[in-house]
């Protein structure tokens, strides 16, 4: 016999692994109809959920799928969920969640999603009558699993709950396949017929395919962003921006540096005015008070020093030289 505990509730299981062939298969996961559920006490309700979490723990080891497989699902979940929240919508994504649905075996989807419910919430199992609704959408990833099970098991299984689309995605081979409900009311499944390789959920409103050996959402035939290749547009967009921040900097720098010379050049050529002018006013014998020798000296106007050298090189008279100074 084997003591088995979780959470709060202790379940005592006498029954051997099932010799079944699938987990499935075990009565023992089978979920109680809704009429049964509805009269059991919140106790119960957990005591019964517990029971058949216990099973499938028994069956983990013999479903482990490994590396490939947990790279591929998580991926792809990965990116669902982080597509839907940039766009802003609202859609539950979670891997391996126990559903529930009334009178069924337990399932355990790969990847699921619920659209236009709270992508945040954290519920332990997905338990179909106390949400008041089952999941939209299973993707499936096999590797070392058996393809009879998601081709034609989950086919069937899947239907008769009513989902509205099924995909399998066969990492080893890189095979994907897609089935969905023809109305809400339908029992079996419709392929999805691929369009230049590209299947289409209505339930997402996207495409599915697969590229480089990865399951890819696409919109309009255009891949939906991984984070990986967010972050490398990202560090492009970093690093253009700062390409650009340092194009701008050495653009001022030049400008600056242009300036200066620019200044540096009339002050020069005003240094250089003014000594003439001085110069030609002693060989002229126009003798300057202090006063205008510092007034030639200060001055920074180009023209005007040049209006007064030409000046000095006729008149007879320094005042006449600073004529508009005295007016």
């Amino acid at each position: 016999m084997r003591h088995i505990r979780r959470g709060s509730v202790a379940v005592m299981s006498s029954t051997k692994l099932s010799t079944t062939a699938r987990v499935w298969d075990d009565p023992r996961v089978v979920f109680p109809d809704e009429e049964t559920w509805a009269q059991l006490s919140p106790t119960e309700r957990e005591a019964v959920i517990d029971r058949i979490l216990c099973v499938l723990e028994e069956h983990r080891e013999a479903m482990s799928e490994g590396v490939r497989h947990y790279r591929r699902k998580s991926g792809a979940a990965a990116d669902l969920d982080a597509h839907f929240r940039r766009a802003g919508r609202a859609v539950f994504v979670a891997c391996e969640l126990a559903v529930l649905y009334p009178r069924e075996p337990v399932i355990v989807p790969d990847i699921l999603a619920v659209m236009d419910c709270d992508p945040d919430i954290e519920p332990e199992t997905w338990v179909v009558p106390d949400q008041r609704r089952g999941i939209d959408l299973v993707i499936e990833v096999r590797n070392l699993g058996r393809k009879h099970k998601d081709v034609v098991e989950n086919v069937r299984d899947y239907a008769r709950r009513r989902i509205p689309e099924y995909f399998s995605f066969d990492c080893r081979r890189n095979i994907l396949r897609g089935w969905r409900l023809a109305d809400p009311n339908a029992r079996t499944y419709q392929p999805i017929v691929p369009q230049g390789g590209y299947f289409p959920s209505g339930v997402l409103g996207l495409e599915l395919s697969v590229v480089d050996g990865r399951l890819r959402f696409l919109i309009n035939q255009a891949l939906v962003p991984n984070q990986r290749e967010l972050a490398a547009r990202l560090q492009t967009l970093v690093a253009q921006q700062q390409i650009s921040v340092e194009d701008a900097a050495q653009e001022r720098d030049r400008a600056a540096q242009e300036r200066d010379d620019a200044l540096g050049r009339l002050s020069r050529a005003q240094i250089g005015l003014a000594h003439g002018l001085l110069a030609l006013c002693a060989a002229r014998g126009l003798a300057l008070s202090d006063d205008l020798h510092a007034r030639v000296v200060a001055e920074t106007e180009v023209e005007t020093l040049m209006r007064w050298m030409a000046r000095a090189a006729t008149v007879a008279d320094v005042r006449a030289i600073f004529a508009e100074a005295a007016s």
